[in-house]
């Protein structure tokens, strides 16, 4: 027997989950935004996980979770350095490792 991942697009209607999430993620996501931008821009870009623009795809494994994450940096007050796409593994213990950027 195989055991497929269950995947999720989260919507609107798992608003609480999306926040849980994007809300544990959130120094990891900034802290790969901060090191992609170092060398590009003399201001390290923020990134809002609670507006429109940062989208997450989850991926539910047995023994961990993989969530893709795309968001669109900024720097002032509303002007785009790009979008900007990763990927996370959270193992069942709360280890959380980048995937890819």
């Amino acid at each position: 027997m195989t055991i497929q991942p269950v995947f999720s697009k989260l919507n609107d209607n798992d608003e609480p989950l999306k926040r849980l999430v994007l809300t544990l993620l959130t120094p990891k996501i900034q802290e790969q935004i901060n090191r992609y931008y170092k060398n590009k821009l003399t201001v390290s870009p923020m990134f809002t996980p609670f507006l429109d623009g940062t989208d997450i795809d989850v991926k539910y494994y047995s023994s961990h979770i993989d969530v893709r994450v795309k968001t669109i940096p900024y720097v002032g007050p509303h002007l785009d350095v790009g979008i900007d796409s990763m990927r996370f593994s959270i193992d069942n213990s709360g280890s959380i490792v980048v995937q890819e950027y």
